[in-house]
């Protein structure tokens, strides 16, 4: 297979999956988000990020209705272009790229700016949720040219094949071993060194002992994607938030808030 030119492989700082989770049975703490290594993030600290951008988005909603007067037709609901879960994400996703930073004496990108992934994102650049997702891009650019590049096996191959045509970017007729022969070297260079990075931030997670609070979700960071034909990325490196625990249960029922994170 080769890969369009339009759908090269494209690095994206953050992309929350978000999987619907029941909170039947489970009680957990209701102030605490997220447990990660000595301190928390709290549900107060992601509602605030969360609030700002809905209260200005409201703000500016009221203001085009009232300036097309009481006569005209009423705006469409408000569409949120976040969700919680995407702050949480964000905020873990910070937390765990400067701790990587940190460990190679890096100082994040100077690129993009705030600006820059407003515009393309269409946010506000006064929203701090806009800030820290810039940030999150600032410090993957600043990683990727500490990390030695990793070799790829056959399974981490085969895995991006799967979601390619899980994502409708590859044609399913493509075989894997097709894929792996016509993979160019500047993809496959991406792919080592976005695998290279994921095994480094496992090492951090693992060490942090991430747990969440379960009406979020899982949570994941997506280190690399593909853009479909309908705009959307696909994931292919991706950097699951899977806690230490030996069941592989990300998940806690009862946390308390010794520091805020983030």
């Amino acid at each position: 297979m080769t890969m369009q030119r339009a759908r090269r492989l494209a690095s994206t700082a953050v992309v929350a999956v978000l999987a619907v989770t029941g909170l039947a049975a489970c009680q957990q703490s209701p102030d605490v988000a997220a447990y990660v290594g000595g301190g928390t993030i709290t549900e107060d600290r992601v509602q605030d990020i969360y609030d700002q951008v809905r209260d200005e988005l409201t703000a500016a909603r009221e203001q085009a209705q009232q300036q097309k007067g009481a006569s005209a037709e009423p705006l469409p609901p408000l569409t949120m272009p976040i969700k919680q879960q995407d702050v949480l994400n964000t905020l873990l996703t910070v937390d765990v790229l400067r701790k990587s930073a940190k460990e190679h004496n890096l100082q994040a990108a100077d690129s993009p700016t705030v600006e820059q992934v407003a515009q393309a994102r269409n946010y506000s650049p006064q929203w701090e949720y806009t800030k820290l997702y810039t940030e999150t891009y600032r410090l993957r650019t600043a990683l990727q040219g500490a990390v030695k590049p990793a070799t790829l096996t056959d399974a981490d191959l085969r895995d991006v094949h799967s979601r390619l045509v899980k994502g409708g970017i590859a044609d399913p007729s493509t075989t894997f071993e097709q894929f792996k022969n016509t993979l160019s070297p500047e993809n496959k260079s991406l792919l080592e060194t976005y695998a290279a990075m994921r095994g480094e931030l496992t090492k951090i997670v693992a060490d942090e002992k991430v747990k969440l609070n379960p009406r979020y979700g899982n949570q994941e960071v997506v280190l690399l994607s593909a853009q479909g034909s309908d705009g959307k990325d696909v994931p292919l490196i991706v950097l699951p938030f899977a806690g230490d625990d030996e069941s592989g249960d990300p998940y806690v029922t009862d946390v308390s808030a010794v520091a805020d994170v983030a």
